[in-house]
């Protein structure tokens, strides 16, 4: 989050940052009571969060016009993680100044830290238009897309970007990523190969094993992934895509370690959410799955695989009406989801209902005809 300060300007390495926030410092001196606004200041430097929210209230109070005043409200309000009132705070500055910069930013950071992915993107992308030299915004717009499961609009964003600035690593590993997730791997082959002449190996080395386990080269992947984190183990989603990695191999425990390590650095990962969920469920921990899996299916309310795995869960947990529903949802949607209509059958089995199980066996049976029919095919994670 940032807010507005003397200096601030030359540690804020967006351009045209310098003229807009040197505006608002004058401004500042104006309207608000200097010896006020300049302890709430001190308190927010020195991470004293409710002084400065207390402060901050003060200063608009007195002037409640105050932009910069509500901007730095917010920020105080954000950093102790009431991201809600920092919200109300950013949005009633932006009623006033609709394309005021700061406030539009970390609102778009507010509604990201609280995982709201999709309201996050839409600021995210209002402030790309209204201020499109701003790489925050532009690469936490792509980082939306690639967390909400919207490869191809991250490829549509990031790819003339790329083009433009093939030397921007950002750019390269976002496009990359979604390249590989949206099953476009001759092209992502593409990415990797100039990351590796380049010298980015770890990095590349990630995406590499991010491919080779969409194609089921699960071994490959394992080595080329662990590889890449003995270089650099902080690489973005690196500890999750080594953790499917490694479940693929039957190496469970160890997966489940890689899988929290992610969420530790990241909780809001939805793959981690979605894959340690799923991993504990099926190893009977109901209780240990259920927050991951809800987790994941908040951040992605359309994912198919969340909305599979919260069914399964609640057909494990024994609410057989709550798990049908879900899954009769699901099926309407995707109706060549295989997995769902095998967890159908059961549910309707055990609710007696010979003639829709007797139905949804069928459906089953006619998909592994037809799969069987296609040959092999990716690995499916649902």
């Amino acid at each position: 989050m940032f807010r507005t300060s003397p200096g601030f300007a030359c540690l804020f390495t967006i351009a045209n940052a310098v003229t807009l926030f040197a505006g608002l410092q004058l401004a500042c001196q104006q309207t608000s009571p200097q010896a006020l606004y300049d302890q709430a200041g001190k308190a927010l430097d020195a991470g004293d969060w409710a002084q400065a929210i207390k402060l901050y209230e003060k200063v608009v109070q007195e002037r409640p016009d105050s932009i910069e005043g509500r901007v730095n409200l917010g920020v105080a309000l954000a950093q102790a993680g009431h991201f809600s009132e920092a919200e109300q705070q950013y949005r009633q500055v932006l009623s006033k100044d609709p394309v005021n910069e700061m406030a539009r930013l970390n609102l778009a950071l507010a509604l990201y830290k609280r995982a709201e992915f999709a309201t996050a993107r839409n600021e995210f992308d209002a402030l790309q238009k209204s201020h499109p030299a701003n790489r925050q915004a532009f690469y936490l717009l792509a980082d939306c897309d690639l967390r909400l499961g919207k490869f191809k609009e991250a490829i549509a964003l990031a790819e003339p970007a790329y083009k433009a600035d093939p030397d921007d690593q950002a750019l390269e590993y976002i496009l990359g990523t979604a390249l590989i997730q949206d099953g476009q791997t001759e092209k992502g082959a593409t990415v990797i190969d100039r990351m590796m002449r380049t010298g980015n190996s770890a990095v590349a080395g990630v995406l590499m094993g991010a491919a080779q386990l969409a194609a089921g080269n699960f071994e490959a992947a394992t080595t080329s992934l662990r590889k890449a984190l003995d270089v650099d183990p902080n690489i973005p989603g690196a500890w999750t895509i080594y953790g499917r990695a490694l479940s693929k191999s039957g190496e469970r425990e160890q997966a489940q370690k890689a899988l929290r390590h992610a969420l530790e650095a990241d909780p809001n990962d939805f793959d981690a959410c979605l894959h340690l969920g799923a991993m504990l469920r099926r190893a009977g921990d109901t209780n240990g799955a259920e927050p991951f899996l809800r987790h994941a299916l908040m951040i992605r309310p359309n994912s198919a695989a969340a909305q599979y795995q919260i069914g399964a869960l609640e057909a494990s947990t024994g609410h057989l009406d709550e798990a049908r529903v879900s899954l009769e949802e699901l099926v309407k949607q995707w109706p060549d989801f295989q997995e769902a209509h095998v967890q159908l059958a059961m549910i309707y089995a055990r609710l007696h209902r010979v003639d829709d199980r007797a139905r949804e066996q069928k459906i089953v049976q006619s998909l592994m005809d037809k799969a069987r029919a296609n040959g092999p095919q990716p690995p499916s994670d649902q």
